[in-house]
């Protein structure tokens, strides 16, 4: 052996002592995984917690592995970091958030400051900031408790239930992360999913909850509002749909109705501000669409196809008026009218109250429809 290849070979074996071991591993088997957390307003401002922790049973004969269950225990404190304390004490082993994918607010406690709520989620660098964030009508706890909502494990149904809101532009996917910086933008609100218990392990997205200043205004705007809402926002997702009566004169109610599937919709917010009281915005919004349903039928005639668009134009607008009165009478500039203010207007917007402001201005949204596709089958 070459003197060179002895040299190697030492200094080789005395940097492997020097390294050192993983001293801040923590075991699978020392943790107790927490997947979805509720947190609801208890007696004298305290926040009651309750975390589903997921258990699997043992093996069952033949060695096949068992089901898994969930288990439901609750911690109380002034703070989340005290409810954490106080569920430390009651889990046989370490609580980790680092797999959480769910937390849900009771709405008593969403109308709170939601940072002030959240705050210890932003520190903990444990904590997924990715997961997501939704207000249940009610308490949050009546959910967790269910365990399980039609024979699926409670964390995934929620889930499952929420994306497929999403994907019909019903709601829009919130998160730890993609709610932060908006709660620091005194010039923008957000939105958040609210769901509720309608009967027996059973759950339903009911629509998007208004937010405004960081807290839960207590207005939640249902199904087909919220469609309208995001389309003025150019967040449509995948699937939008809109039932409009465009035949009130029918004898037979099925034919009163059409409704339309939404493929593109491009809004553009347009700010006229002539002094801090003189302040105008439209909204010029164009929807593409085809007919998904029409009972009437007999759609072969241009005429009628644009007498249809008319109708479908004047139809959204009227929804999206009714959507911008609710959400300015509830304080929410979920449309972030106030970004385009400051960015186009800085001078006026340094001499405003944005929240005193906001509900006064006038708001006009302009639609127009063309529908591309009739579903013609003759």
């Amino acid at each position: 052996m070459s003197r060179r290849n002895l040299s190697t070979i030492v200094s080789i074996i005395l940097s492997a002592l020097l390294l050192t071991g993983c001293w801040d591993q923590r075991l699978l088997k020392d943790l107790k995984l927490v997947f979805t957390v509720g947190f609801d307003l208890g007696e004298s401002d305290e926040i009651v917690s309750h975390i589903a922790i997921r258990e699997s049973e043992k093996l069952s004969i033949g060695g096949q592995p068992g089901q898994a269950t969930v288990a439901v225990v609750e911690g109380r404190g002034i703070t989340l970091r005290d409810t954490r304390l106080s569920l430390d004490r009651r889990i046989p082993g370490e609580f980790s958030p680092s797999k959480m994918r769910m937390y849900l607010m009771g709405e008593d406690l969403a109308k709170k400051d939601i940072y002030s709520i959240l705050d210890i989620l932003y520190r903990d660098p444990k904590a997924p900031l990715g997961a997501k964030l939704a207000i249940v009508q009610g308490n949050a706890e009546d959910i967790i408790h269910m365990k399980t909502i039609k024979e699926t494990l409670l964390t995934e149904a929620i889930t499952d239930l929420l994306v497929t809101a999403e994907n019909n532009t019903f709601i829009l996917n919130e998160t730890i992360q993609s709610v932060c910086p908006v709660m620091f933008d005194p010039s923008a609100d957000f939105s958040l999913p609210v769901i509720k218990e309608v009967e027996t392990h059973d759950i339903e997205v009911i629509g998007m909850g208004l937010i405004s200043d960081r807290a839960y205004t207590g207005v939640t705007l249902n199904a087909e509002q919220s469609t309208d809402l995001l389309l003025l926002a150019n967040k449509k997702a995948k699937i939008a749909q809109l039932n409009m009566m465009v035949h009130p004169e029918e004898e037979n109610p099925q034919n009163r109705y059409m409704t339309l599937s939404i493929s593109k919709a491009k809004s553009h917010i347009k700010t006229t501000v002539d002094s801090p009281n003189d302040i105008k915005v439209t909204i010029d919004m164009k929807v593409t669409a085809s007919i998904a349903e029409y009972p009437k039928n007999h759609l072969v005639d241009k005429q009628k196809v644009k007498s249809l668009e008319k109708k479908a134009a004047q139809h959204i607008t009227a929804k999206s008026e009714e959507v911008i009165k609710i959400i300015q009478d509830a304080n929410s500039d979920v449309l972030k009218i106030g970004q385009h203010i400051k960015v186009h207007h800085n001078k006026v917007w340094k001499d405003i109250k944005w929240r005193e402001v906001y509900p006064t201005i006038e708001i006009v949204p302009n639609v127009t429809v063309e529908i591309t596709g009739t579903g013609i089958i003759n």
